[in-house]
C-alpha cells in the first residue's frame, strides 16, 4: 500500500514518480527572501500540470514540518491535478528546528512521526507516507539533526514508511546511512537525498554498498552541477548493477527554478531534458522503468 494526501492506492497504481519534490513550500523564514514561498497555488497547479503533460503521475512531496508543509492544500493539488501525492512528516535542518524539536526526547519526536501517519497531518485526514526530508548540515550533523534521524528510524521500523533525507551538497550520507540502520532502518526503506551532487563516482559506489537507494534528485539545478555531469555518473553507475537503488527528481525549492520564471524546467526537467539525455547515452526502456515506476513503487509501499 501506498499512502497519498488522497487515501491509499495500489504499488502498480504509482506510476512514473518524482521522488523528491516540494508543493507547498515556505522556507522564507530562515532563509530571508520570498523566492523559497510557494504562495500562487495557481502557478504551482499549472506547473504540476506541465509535467503531468510529460507523463509525470505521481509526486513524493517532502516538505516535512518546519518547512511549510500544507496537508489540505497537498489534497487540493492532488484532485485539482489529477496526479498522486504522497506527503511527508519530519524535521529539516537545525535552523528551522523549533525549541520544541530540541528539547524534547527522541521518542516524543518518534510519536508525532508516527502519528502523522497513521492518524493524519495537522490534525486532518491527509496522512503522511513518507518520513523526511530529514536532514544533516555539514560539515557537522547537529545534535538535534541526529535526534530527528535517530526518531525517524524509530518511526519507519514501527510503521514500515521509508525514510528520505537532506544530504547537504551529497555530503554525510555514510553517516546518515549507519545511524538510520544502526537505529532498526531496513536499508532498501533508505533514500539518501541530492547524492547527485557529491559528483563522485567512488563515493556513491560506497554509499550504495550499505544497501540504501539514492536520489539523483536536483536534475535541472545546473547551477550545482550540469546535467550532462549528472547523466554521465549515473549512466555509470547504470554499467556496475545498480540501477534497482537510484530515484530521479528535481527538489524545486525555489519558484525561480520553475519553468514560469523562465530560466529552468521546472518539475518537467526529468522527463523533458534528462531523459532524453539518458538515452542519448544508451539508456533502455527496461532501465527507465525502474528509475521512474518499479524503484518508486517498491521502495514507497508499506503494510
Amino acid at each position: 500500500m501506498i499512502q497519498t494526501v488522497n487515501g491509499p492506492i495500489r504499488p502498480e497504481e504509482l506510476g512514473i514518480t518524482m521522488c523528491h519534490e516540494h508543493l507547498a513550500l515556505n522556507l522564507s523564514g530562515v532563509r530571508g527572501d520570498d523566492d523559497s514561498n510557494f504562495d500562487d497555488t495557481d502557478l504551482i497547479a499549472d506547473e504540476i500540470l506541465k509535467a503531468k503533460a510529460y507523463g509525470v503521475q505521481s509526486i513524493i512531496e517532502v516538505t516535512c514540518c518546519d518547512m511549510g508543509r500544507d496537508g489540505k492544500l497537498l489534497q487540493e493539488y492532488g484532485r485539482r491535478c489529477g496526479i498522486h501525492i504522497v506527503a511527508a512528516t519530519g524535521y529539516y535542518l537545525e535552523p528551522y528546528h523549533t525549541d520544541w524539536v530540541k528539547e524534547s526526547p527522541v521518542e516524543a519526536l518518534a510519536e508525532q512521526f508516527c502519528r502523522d501517519i497513521l492518524s493524519g497531518i495537522d490534525g486532518t485526514d491527509c496522512k503522511a507516507g513518507v518520513i523526511g526530508e530529514v536532514a544533516t548540515s555539514e560539515p557537522d550533523m547537529a545534535p538535534s539533526e541526529e535526534k530527528v534521524l535517530i526518531a525517524a528510524a524509530m518511526a519507519g521500523k514501527k510503521t514500515g514508511c521509508a525514510v528520505t533525507t537532506h544530504c547537504q551538497m551529497g555530503k554525510l550520507a555514510l553517516e546518515q546511512s549507519a545511524l538510520l540502520q544502526r537505529h532498526g532502518m531496513n536499508p532498501d526503506k533508505i533514500i539518501l537525498g541530492h547524492l547527485d551532487l557529491a559528483n563522485d563516482r567512488r563515493y556513491y559506489e560506497e554509499v550504495l554498498r550499505t544497501g540504501v537507494n539514492i536520489g539523483f534528485d536536483t536534475v535541472g539545478k545546473t547551477p550545482y552541477l550540469s546535467d550532462e555531469a549528472r547523466a554521465d555518473n549515473l549512466m555509470w553507475l547504470m554499467e556496475r548493477g545498480y540501477e534497482d537503488k537510484i530515484m530521479l527528481s528535481q527538489d524545486i525549492s525555489r519558484k525561480s527554478y520553475l519553468s514560469a520564471a523562465g530560466r529552468y524546467s521546472g518539475y518537467m526537467a526529468v522527463m523533458k531534458d534528462f531523459i532524453p539525455m539518458l538515452k542519448a547515452r544508451g539508456l533502455t526502456e527496461e532501465t527507465q522503468r525502474k528509475l521512474l515506476v518499479e524503484n518508486p513503487a517498491r521502495i514507497f509501499d508499506r503494510p
